[in-house]
């Protein structure tokens, strides 16, 4: 597996993702994201960060700036958040970006790309959590944002990840970071398919009949990532969880 610790994960690579993903966005999902955060809960301190994102095609960019302010501004519109006048730029490539505050301690936000050689605009919607956050709130707004979705007619995928450091009872219990993965991977009920391990890090992918979203790996299919990475400056150890994949730095 890749050093994907390394990289926070980009637009442009995520739409290379979208293609092999499976989700069912529906009530399914709601509850794949609740057993996602209640089962790392032994595991983590509460100073930890929750994300929601949503993946899809919408629209017809096409490259060109006036269209993707257009569809940037309906998309704003449609999830209530303020409308952007001018583009920004993100890895040299033209984006519509907009944000709104979703319930206290959370940010909810739309980008729109334009992949080069395609025609349809790139859609990601993304709320980023805190631990202040009521996780009811969370599941609430995935619900609707995915009435939403269905509502536009944009087909996408459901990402859920959280991150936070190990807590100090598992610390205290001085196991190794491989013996954590794997107690955590017992805990999802997941079988692992794949791994990654250096000094630092650890990484395990799962299948886990838990959840439905997957994707393909290879010959296997991954419902569920987990990683471990001890700062160097700290000497912490940061989880990290998502479903199927993790896509963000860990």
């Amino acid at each position: 597996m890749q050093k994907m610790w390394l990289v926070s994960v980009i637009w442009i690579s995520l739409a290379g993702i979208i293609c092999g993903w499976v989700r069912h966005a529906d009530a399914q999902g709601e509850q794949e994201a609740l057993y996602l955060l209640d089962t790392v809960k032994p595991y983590m301190i509460s100073d930890n960060q929750i994300t929601f994102k949503y993946t899809g095609y919408y629209g017809s960019c096409g490259g060109v700036e006036q269209n993707m302010l257009a569809v940037g501004k309906t998309l704003s519109q449609a999830f209530g958040m303020p409308e952007t006048d001018v583009l920004s730029e993100s890895n040299s490539h033209s984006i519509y970006k907009a944000k709104a505050e979703a319930a206290p301690g959370a940010v909810s936000t739309v980008t729109i790309a334009s992949p080069q050689g395609q025609a349809s605009c790139y859609v990601v919607l993304r709320l980023n959590a805190s631990q202040e956050t009521n996780q009811a709130d969370l599941v609430n707004w995935q619900a609707q944002a995915d009435k939403q979705m269905k509502r536009l007619g944009i087909t996408g995928t459901w990402n859920t990840m959280v991150q936070g450091y190990v807590s100090e009872q598992e610390q205290s219990r001085q196991i190794s970071s491989a013996e954590l993965a794997n107690q955590i991977a017992q805990a999802y009920k997941g079988k692992i398919v794949e791994s990654y391990t250096d000094q630092n890090t650890i990484s395990l992918s799962l299948a886990s009949r838990e959840f439905q979203s997957s994707v393909k790996s290879g010959d296997q299919t991954v419902n569920l990532q987990v990683a471990l990475h001890q700062e160097s400056t700290t000497g912490q150890w940061r989880l990290t969880v998502g479903t199927p994949i993790i896509t963000m730095e860990y």
